[in-house]
């Protein structure tokens, strides 16, 4: 199968890696690493598309793409499916682990104890990602796996801002409430809640507040710029883009309930945290 990665970031590359180690024929396009590869290049003949930008990017990528040509987002940073409507066969991956453990783990003897799980709403996803080390698990619910990979990077920026300066992870009130609100906003946008019980949902949302999860680190970096009255540095978070956003997604509701959630949004709009 022909693949084309649409962003060639850390995880994209360590999926493009497990592709490639299971037989696939990989191609990139990214306009920053191989400015010499056009998108119309790098996607001719493709018989897969895989999402691996940052989201901020799908506005010049996506109404580019052949439309019948498969599509998966693998990208955590979507509100809903509104941005992937045209595309006539479109699913989600997800999945709870960094990417450099990801790509180790394609060098290292299989074990049980270090395989990853990645959740996914596409069929053909196990026969490009299934590895002895890692393991796929199916579920119909494509915008509960996309809403669980944005939401996860929300709460932990959450996480850095609200926790202990130099905590190595959230504390476990502080995640409870993060799953409570995740899955009522599962649910009043239609997703599934038991969703959360996947890879791609609590599993991920734990890993993520930890100090490895860059949305937590900037979160904690964030914490500190604002003790001084400064404004962090621009960079690029995907919370931050997923905030920045929000007017782009009116059909994503937030409930009164998750007051959490409302507090990040606004703690960031307050300092004006752009990218």
């Amino acid at each position: 199968m022909k693949i084309t990665f649409l962003g060639a970031g850390v995880f994209g590359t360590a999926l493009a890696k497990i592709a490639e180690e299971n037989g696939h024929e990989v191609r990139f396009y990214d306009p920053y690493k191989y400015p010499e590869i056009s998108l119309s290049d790098a996607t001719n003949g493709s018989d897969l598309n895989i999402f691996t930008a940052p989201s901020s990017a799908a506005k010049d990528i996506l109404p580019k793409l052949d439309k019948e040509t498969p599509l998966i987002c693998a990208s955590k940073g979507f509100l809903s499916l509104k941005p992937f409507s045209d595309f006539k066969n479109f699913s989600a991956f997800g999945g709870a682990g960094f990417a450099d453990e990801i790509t180790a783990k394609t060098d290292e003897d299989s074990t049980e104890a270090n395989t990853t799980t990645f959740t996914t709403s596409s069929e053909t996803a196990e026969n490009v990602f299934s590895t002895e080390t890692t393991h796929i698990e199916y579920t119909k619910d494509t915008l509960g796996v996309m809403l669980c990979g944005a939401l996860k990077n929300l709460y932990a920026l959450g996480a850095g801002l609200y926790g202990e300066t130099g905590a190595e992870k959230a504390s476990m009130p502080y995640l409870e409430s993060a799953i409570s609100e995740m899955q009522e906003i599962l649910k009043v946008n239609g997703a599934d809640p038991e969703t959360l019980r996947l890879s791609c949902g609590a599993a991920d949302l734990v890993l993520s507040c930890s100090e490895k999860g860059r949305n937590f680190r900037f979160g904690r970096e964030l914490k500190d710029t604002l003790k001084d009255n400064q404004t962090p540095e621009s960079t690029t978070i995907e919370s931050l883009s997923i905030i920045k956003s929000l007017a782009d997604y009116p059909e994503f509701i937030i409930p009164e309930s998750a007051t959490l959630l409302k507090d990040i949004i606004k703690t960031v709009e307050d300092y004006h945290v752009t990218q």
